[in-house]
């Protein structure tokens, strides 16, 4: 996602690589607070340990990394485990690109196929192995729901999984039915009013990032309700772009506070802290993960 400034800032041209090594960094100031599915969850901490245990759906090929979408179109493979970017290609996505509209956010299913929301409203999906992209059927503004942030969860540890989307005014979440395409209200946040990213898990939770308060939080959401079941406070700020995602037991917090770049920071609930790791060369607006990401690192 992006907040729209009264005045724009330029992107800084993409690095023309394929592969960006990046090192770990420093925690920041005020921080506190590859693989197959994994048996059992690590999110423990604040959020309590989460039940059930991997996931025996079939995964397309790569869909057990982290992938993110700039606000320049570019479409990247993020390995949180070595921290390593790798530049899949730039969307041309039908429409969009002729009305001028850029990524908003995005999630991924564990079929290698990344849906896209763009600025116009607009759904997409794209393949995660080539950036290609094709329009989908999708009707914006559905039930009063125009820009959205998304988030896969499975639905048990065996079948399924369900894109849910978090209203970008902050009145709650849906369902989005990916055969029909329409969009079923779930509920209403209960004590967090704001814009928020979402992402899932193999055992069926889901969480949002809410960059907008004060300080910004990592929520758990009930993903029967809406309802917030507890928060985690975040250091720093969005600025003009932010994304969010969960892989091998952390949440992975894209930031872009002076524009042309966006930070990584890894929010570790086991011990409470939050550590930057990383920098893009890009503005990220939408990162998405499938529930084929492990629970625990790898070994």
């Amino acid at each position: 996602m992006y907040t729209i400034y009264p005045r724009t800032r330029a992107l800084l041209p993409w690095l023309a690589m394929v592969s960006l090594a990046c090192t770990a960094g420093q925690t920041p100031d005020g921080a506190g607070g590859g693989g197959g599915v994994a048996s059992s969850s690590s999110v423990t901490g604040g959020f309590g340990k989460g039940g059930g245990g991997g996931s025996d759906r079939t995964c397309a090929t790569g869909t057990s990394f982290v992938y993110l979408i700039g606000k320049d179109q570019q479409f990247i493979r993020f390995d949180p485990q070595n921290l390593a970017f790798t530049a899949i290609g730039a969307l041309n996505c039908p429409e969009a690109t002729a009305a001028g509209a850029t990524p908003f956010s995005m999630t991924v299913a564990h079929d290698g196929f990344a849906w896209v929301e763009y600025s116009n409203q607009k759904l997409y999906r794209v393949d995660i192995t080539t950036a290609a992209c094709e329009a989908t059927a999708y009707v914006p503004n559905q039930i009063g729901i125009k820009n959205f942030g998304m988030g896969m969860t499975a639905n048990t540890p065996e079948e399924g999984e369900t894109l849910y989307i978090a209203d970008y005014g902050g009145l709650g979440i849906a369902k989005l039915e990916l055969e029909t395409l329409e969009l079923r209200f779930v509920g209403a946040f209960d004590k967090i009013f704001s814009a928020a990213e979402l992402t899932g898990t193999a055992d069926g939770r889901l969480f949002g990032f809410f960059p907008d308060e004060s300080p910004a939080v990592v929520a758990e959401i009930d993903p029967k309700s809406g309802s917030i079941l507890s928060v985690a406070p975040q250091p720093g700020s969005a600025g003009f772009g932010w994304a969010f995602a969960f892989w091998g037991g952390s949440f992975y917090l894209f930031t872009s506070p002076q524009g042309g770049t966006s930070r990584v920071d890894r929010y570790d609930p086991k011990d409470g802290t939050t550590t930057h790791v990383a920098d893009v060369p890009s503005v990220i607006v939408g990162a998405g993960v499938s529930t084929c990401a492990p629970l625990v690192p790898p070994a």
